[in-house]
């Protein structure tokens, strides 16, 4: 099933760069220095696949749910 490209260019760069920095801060958390109390952790660690699958293949279930579109 193919569904509609729904986020747009600048859109998907700024989901990919928020998901390789959620990743950067787990990373970090985890061998140097605990940052965040672990509920934060774990939503962090839940939003890493999120915005790297919606930045990579540019189709957002959530926005296509609300009928939203930032492609052109």
């Amino acid at each position: 099933m193919s569904e509609t490209k729904n986020v747009g260019t600048l859109d998907g760069a700024i989901r990919i760069v928020l998901g390789v920095a959620c990743l950067g801060a787990t990373a970090y958390h985890f061998l140097r220095a605990p940052l965040f109390p672990p509920y934060v952790v774990i939503g962090v660690i839940v939003l890493i696949p999120f915005f790297l699958k919606t930045g990579i293949t540019r189709v957002c279930p959530l926005m296509a749910a609300l009928k939203i579109s930032t492609d052109r």
